[in-house]
C-alpha cells in the first residue's frame, strides 16, 4: 500500500512539472510575438482585374504588425505563418457583395489588419504608372461596371475614424467614389458624414438612387437607430449625389412621429 502511494505521489509530481514546462514554453512563445506600429509603405502583389494591359498594386500599411523572434520558430509552419502577409485585394467570393449590381467586385479580406491607403495601376505596354488617390483615404473595395455606356468602378472609402478605434473600416463613415475603368476622374458621391449602404439602379435613366445613414444620434456609429438618407446621381456625369428630400420635408415627417 505504501508502495502504491509512492508511485501515484511520484506521478503526480512528473505531470506537474511537465505542465509547469508546458506553459512556461507556451508563454515564452507568446512573449516572442510582438505588436509594433508601423509606418512602413506596403506595396502588394499586382493582380490583374479585367481591363486590358493594366495591373494593380494595392498600396498602404499594417494596423498591428507582428514581430516573431527567430528563436522561437521551431516548426516549418511557424515560420511561415511568421512571414504570410495577406495585403491585397481579392474577389469577393464569399456570398454577399457590397455592389449587387457589380460583374465583379474586389474587397480588402481583412481590413481589421491592413489598411489600403491607395491603388497603383501599372500599364505592362507602356510602363507607365499612376496613383488612384492623391489624398488621405482607406479603399475597402471596389466594383467594376463594365456594363455602362460610361464604364466606371465603384469604390468603398473610409476618410474618418469615426468611432475612434484607430482602424478605417466599415464601421466607420464609408464613402461612395468612382472613377472611370483606368482610375481617372476619382469622384466623390457621399459626404464623409454620411455611412453608404447601397444603392438601386434605374438603368432606363442612368441614375442611381443611392442609400447613406446619418449620425443622428451623434454617437459615432451607423446603425438602425440612425435616421437614413437618399442621394440622386446620373451615371453619365458622375458627382455628389443629390439629396433627394429637403430637410424643410424631413422636419415636417419628423413631426408626425
Amino acid at each position: 500500500m505504501q508502495k502504491t502511494k509512492l508511485v501515484i505521489l511520484f506521478s503526480f509530481l512528473i505531470l506537474s512539472v511537465s505542465c509547469n514546462k508546458k506553459e512556461t514554453v507556451e508563454k515564452k512563445v507568446d512573449e516572442a510575438v510582438v505588436s509594433i506600429k508601423s509606418d512602413a509603405l506596403i506595396i502588394g502583389d499586382p493582380f490583374k482585374y479585367g481591363i486590358e494591359n493594366l495591373v494593380l498594386f494595392p498600396v498602404g500599411s499594417n494596423y498591428k504588425p507582428k514581430v516573431y523572434e527567430k528563436r522561437f520558430l521551431k516548426s516549418s509552419s511557424a515560420k511561415q505563418s511568421a512571414i504570410d502577409i495577406s495585403f491585397s485585394f481579392k474577389m469577393n467570393t464569399v456570398g454577399y457583395f457590397y455592389d449587387t449590381n457589380a460583374s465583379t467586385e474586389y474587397i480588402n479580406v481583412d481590413e481589421d489588419q491592413f489598411d489600403i491607403r491607395n491603388i497603383l495601376f501599372y500599364n505592362l505596354k507602356t510602363g507607365v504608372s499612376y496613383p488612384l488617390i492623391h489624398d488621405s483615404l482607406h479603399i475597402l473595395s471596389f466594383a467594376l461596371h463594365k456594363d455602362y455606356d460610361n464604364p466606371l468602378i465603384f469604390y468603398r472609402v473610409v476618410k474618418n475614424d469615426n468611432n475612434k478605434d484607430s482602424i478605417f473600416n466599415k464601421n466607420d463613415a464609408v464613402m461612395l467614389y468612382v472613377s472611370d475603368l483606368y482610375g481617372k476622374s476619382f469622384t466623390q458621391i457621399t459626404p464623409e458624414d454620411e455611412h453608404y449602404v447601397n444603392y438601386t439602379l434605374y438603368s432606363e435613366r442612368k441614375t442611381i438612387l443611392i442609400k447613406t445613414i446619418i449620425d443622428s444620434d451623434n454617437d459615432s456609429s451607423f446603425t438602425v437607430v440612425d435616421e437614413t438618407n437618399f442621394r440622386e446621381m446620373s451615371l453619365d456625369k458622375p458627382a455628389m449625389g443629390r439629396s433627394i428630400f429637403s430637410n424643410t420635408l424631413k422636419d415636417s415627417l419628423r413631426s408626425l412621429l
